[in-house]
């Protein structure tokens, strides 16, 4: 197919879409003509006192709950700082947790690395008295 021959056949396909959207638009204007004129414009006067009526009961509700959902957006944003906060203290309580823990572990491998149990004094006097309540249970 060559080039013009199918420039020739587009064109023709778009004149043929002109036409028909002609012949609508044609019985359109006779149905407008014929007296329905003052039908279609009542139609669309209630369709416009329709939609005034419902963007008007949208405005008043907006203007009550919105003001709410503001006031609840303040107060989540107050309570969100303030958990903020609270998780700071916790995490370094936890923090300080963890590394008061971890201090008697190492004091105790230090200790232990430098003496080992040779003696019964090296045992805490509370698991010496653990150890005496362990035995009377037995026996």
């Amino acid at each position: 197919m060559s080039l013009t021959l199918m420039s020739n056949v587009v064109t023709a396909m778009l004149c043929v879409g002109v036409i028909v959207q002609s012949i609508r638009m044609m019985r359109r204007l006779r149905l407008v003509s014929d007296g329905q004129l003052g039908t279609m414009v009542n139609a669309l006067d209630r369709a416009t006192s329709q939609a005034s009526t419902v963007l008007a009961g949208l405005r008043s509700t907006l203007s009550i709950d919105g003001a709410a959902v503001a006031q609840d957006v303040a107060a989540a944003r107050e309570l969100r700082e303030e958990l903020t906060v609270l998780i700071g203290i916790a995490n370094s309580m936890a923090d300080r947790l963890v590394e008061a823990g971890q201090a008697p572990k190492r004091t105790a491998r230090r200790s232990r690395s430098a003496r080992p149990f040779s003696e019964p004094e090296a045992l805490d006097s509370a698991v010496l008295d653990r150890l005496a309540d362990i035995v009377e249970d037995a026996a």
